[in-house]
């Protein structure tokens, strides 16, 4: 008898362990993975797929599941501009409970979407020391629910389901405008009051991001038509307009052809009009408890340098990520000191290193030039916008002038009147012969 190493030909003993640790994986493509293990565990899931593709949805998408799936199988289905009855409804999930291919492609797609979202929502009306979701159980249900459903409202009635009317129809224009008014005001009837202040949150939410991309106030006319019409489009381009933003503003785009009364008020009239039947305010009052977060964490911080009580509006390590989404971050070149914005030689050299450095890196590589008077500030300190935004302004000439010197630039000679130098602006020869991006040795201020 030999010492030889039998190979294991056994399936394996208990199929219900096998099907108990498939039901337990966190996504399709684990699932997917662990099926080729062996045909074994192949056969193992072949004899029960339908609960184990089921609970593997639930563990990717979580306790927003038949949101989600209404979702997307409204939207595969094309059930544009259907009256709510008309639609399938969050209990599908238990009418046609077998999930197809285009079914778990789509939640994976939507699910990835509304879990950023919720990471940004979470930094940003939660906690903002962490970049990942700190919303409870609770919390997050309430989040991902609002969010799957007025996505569901803007695939469903939004600007797939604009009709085509001839430019000359007025009075055909008016009843499919009405029509579609009506449509909306009964999608939005179907939800309880909290659940539409919900749904109103995620929308308000959504408009602060837009705000911030284009470079305008949340409060400014032209963001507020504009994210009317981007969530008239679709919720999902919001997040990509997010991750694309750069310190250069983004251009406002709309399609002309389609007639603004099919967008303007797009959620607000309907929702406005559910709450008048129901004799409750259009919104809550900013200082009455806002829906979806039960408890905010570091509410009442305050700024390491000036001691201003903010919040949730201060800015550390955590969330200078987010300040793509600040209207500052795309003003950047106005901050810098002096004339130096209208510097002939180099402000658009500047503007190219900031474009392609993320808010992350361009603050913390300021601190690697802070000057004596900054001493005792930190890249820790969590600071309030008008401290980072002085902070920025006083560093910003001696950044650009580090990054050049890693680019291998040679620095000229100083000017004399640095950063405050007239000439840079209007005489070209001189903005390149002198360094401007210094502090001044002569001359005034500008005023």
């Amino acid at each position: 008898m030999g010492n030889t190493v039998q190979p294991l030909r056994s399936p394996f003993a208990n199929a219900d362990l096998v099907a108990c640790l498939l039901t337990s994986l966190p996504d399709f493509y684990c699932l997917a993975s662990a099926i080729l293990t062996s045909k074994a565990v192949y056969n193992v899931f072949r004899r029960h797929p339908h609960s184990i593709v089921r609970a593997v949805a639930y563990n990717l998408v979580g306790p927003a599941l038949p949101q989600a799936l209404r979702l997307v199988r409204c939207q595969n289905a094309q059930l544009y501009s259907r009256p709510v009855d008309e639609l399938l409804g969050d209990d599908d999930i238990e009418n046609n409970p077998a999930f197809s291919r285009r079914d778990t492609r789509s939640l994976v797609a939507v699910s990835n979407t509304v879990q950023e979202l919720e990471n940004l929502f979470s930094l940003r009306m939660k906690n903002r020391r962490f970049k990942t979701s700190q919303l409870s159980l609770a919390e997050s249900t309430r989040f991902q629910k609002a969010m799957y459903r007025l996505t569901l409202f803007s695939a469903i009635y939004g600007i797939e389901s604009s009709p085509l009317v001839e430019d000359d129809s007025d009075e055909e224009l008016k009843l499919a405008v009405e029509e579609a008014q009506n449509l909306r005001k009964g999608f939005f009837n179907c939800f309880t009051t909290p659940e539409l202040r919900e749904i109103q949150r995620a929308e308000f939410f959504l408009r602060g991001i837009l705000a911030g991309v284009t470079g305008h106030s949340p409060d400014s006319p032209t963001i507020v038509d504009w994210a009317v019409y981007s969530i008239y489009a679709t919720p999902g381009d919001v997040l990509d307009l997010y991750n694309r933003a750069t310190t250069l503003p983004m251009d406002i785009e709309w399609d002309d052809e389609v007639d603004q009364r099919f967008w303007v008020g797009f959620m607000r009239m309907p929702v406005a009009s559910v709450l008048d039947d129901r004799k409750e305010p259009h919104l809550l009052p900013s200082d009455h408890k806002q829906p979806i977060v039960d408890e905010v964490i570091g509410e009442h911080d305050l700024c390491s340098q000036c001691k201003s009580d903010k919040g949730l509006e201060l800015w550390g390590p955590s969330n200078w990520s987010y300040f793509r989404a600040n209207p500052i971050f795309h003003a950047i070149p106005h901050l810098l000191k002096g004339h130096l914005s209208f510097n002939n030689a180099n402000i658009d050299h500047f503007k190219s290193i900031v474009q392609m450095t993320s808010p992350e890196q361009l603050i913390e590589g300021l601190f690697e030039y802070k000057t004596l008077a900054y001493d005792t500030w930190d890249k820790e300190d969590w600071l309030c916008e008008q401290c980072l935004e002085k902070f920025m302004r006083e560093h910003l000439h001696l950044w650009y002038v580090g990054q050049m010197i890693k680019q291998g630039c040679a620095i000229p000679e100083n000017c004399w009147y640095g950063y405050n130098c007239r000439t840079q602006t209007h005489r070209l020869a001189h903005a390149k012969k002198l360094n401007h991006w210094c502090a001044p040795i002569r001359g005034d201020a500008p005023p």
